[in-house]
């Protein structure tokens, strides 16, 4: 008895439907995202956010009194701010977003494990090294390289990889966009708090 479900023309027809369903599902992901990321309205919000937060570390850096740390770590601190800010502004609806604000996370266990740990072995990473040195085509190994780029998707599909890259390329861009307005307002206000501060 031959299985004429695989052999019909009916079914021939449903398997490239689902895929092209699922590609225009996507194309609409990616719309509905990179749309989100340029009204002003979010970048107002990611602005307020990032001015709060900012505040928050600076106050943090205020009260410490090693300065050489204070000015060695203000910079990073700074960019896990806004990378955080930036990742709570996407509520968590990304892979990227969901893998900075872990990454908080796992620093604060990392360092409370470091600090409670003395001194640990050191292991050699020779093996390691020499299998990453097989090459790859050129296109894996692009494909590679942004997996390590955005956050969270060193091991996803290309497809998924590519949706997560648009919507953080489309975030990072509000977020340069929010950054130069802040930058702005704050070159105009800086000479009327000198001149009111002499």
């Amino acid at each position: 008895i031959e299985n004429t479900s695989e052999s019909s023309p009916e079914s021939r027809r449903k398997k490239p439907r689902i895929s092209e369903m699922a590609e225009i599902e996507s194309r609409r992901i990616n719309e509905e995202s990179l749309k989100r990321w340029k009204t002003n309205r979010v970048q107002q919000i990611y602005a307020s956010k990032l001015v709060e937060a900012l505040r928050r570390v600076r106050q943090r850096s205020s009260t410490s009194t090693e300065t050489d740390k204070v000015v060695s770590g203000a910079a990073r601190e700074i960019r896990e701010t806004a990378d955080r800010v930036l990742a709570a502004s996407a509520r968590g609806t990304t892979r990227w977003s969901r893998a900075i604000l872990a990454s908080r996370v796992r620093a604060k266990l990392k360092k409370h494990r470091k600090a409670k740990k003395s001194t640990g072995n050191c292991k050699s990473r020779k093996g390691v090294t020499e299998t990453n040195r097989i090459k790859l085509p050129a296109v894996e190994r692009k494909l590679k390289i942004l997996g390590r780029l955005v956050p969270g998707c060193r091991k996803v599909s290309v497809p998924n990889l590519l949706d997560e890259a648009t919507d953080y390329i489309a975030a990072l861009e509000m977020q340069v966009r929010a950054m130069e307005a802040l930058a702005e307002l704050l070159t105009a206000a800086a000479p009327r708090t000198t001149l009111t501060g002499t």
